[in-house]
């Protein structure tokens, strides 16, 4: 397993050793450019075609296997062995839809609305990669402390006006969170943070195999990746929305 540590190799030698006495000189650009960059180059992530991931996650202190297999721009799919029984949830670009067996359906079912508006906001090609052309803009805003870390804070508006807020490593100028605010249920006005951790390279590319969701505070899930394919063959039907014989 590669450490976080390899990203020094591969910073841009004007932050490494300086991005936190420097961070007020910095744009949003700039540490975007880096990110980027150091996370194995836009030109190497806009040729990636699949990625599969196989993962562990955990909820209410069990453990579940699942499966999750996405494709530009976005195609998604999620399958979690909950004793025994599969749940699926996955997007086909226009429908999302879940097969829930412990919501008493075999079948498949459109997803609920409230669960289908965050799962099909979700896209293969990271936001930052030509974020202008995407609609979006961006901005450094504030340094702000994460698990002791003093990080480098930046504000993305998205073309819909949504809000995220993501938190740079001055050192290795990687995410470590993410922070969204829930537009709408039950749940609408609390924040979401994600945390990323162990970051690995895969074929060039750097992924984050640790990830960590929680709300105000306490911990929903976390997820720890054991596997990572790209580039695989996947039939699109995968991700289609089963029809039924009548």
């Amino acid at each position: 397993m590669k450490h976080i540590l390899l990203m020094c190799a591969m910073s841009l030698g004007f932050f490494i050793g300086h991005a936190q006495e420097k961070s007020a000189d910095l744009t949003a650009d700039e540490i975007v450019s880096t990110y980027l960059e150091n996370i194995g180059g836009v030109d190497n992530w806009k040729a990636l075609t699949s990625m599969r991931m196989e993962a562990k996650m955990s909820q209410m202190g069990m453990e579940f296997p699942g499966v999750m297999v996405q494709a530009p721009p976005n195609k998604q799919r999620m399958e979690i062995n909950i004793q025994g029984q599969q749940m699926v949830q996955a997007y086909d670009g226009e429908t999302a839809w879940w097969i829930n067996p412990f919501m008493g359906a075999t079948d498949a079912q459109p997803m609920p609305e409230e669960m289908s508006e965050e799962f099909t906001k979700e896209t293969f090609e990271d936001d930052f990669i030509d974020y202008a052309k995407k609609g979006h803009t961006i901005e450094y805003t504030n340094d702000v402390e994460v698990d002791g870390v003093m990080c480098l804070e930046v504000k993305m508006t998205k073309e819909d006006g949504s809000e995220e807020f993501h938190y740079f490593d001055p050192e290795y100028m990687i995410p470590i969170m993410t922070k969204t605010i829930i537009d709408s249920g039950q749940m609408e006005g609390q924040a979401v943070e994600t945390y990323l951790s162990s970051y690995e390279e895969v074929n060039g590319l750097m992924i984050p195999m640790s990830i960590t969701s929680k709300v105000n505070g306490a911990t929903q899930f976390e997820l720890t990746v054991t596997k990572v394919d790209l580039n695989v063959d996947i039939d699109d039907s995968m991700f289609a929305y089963p029809k039924t014989d009548k």
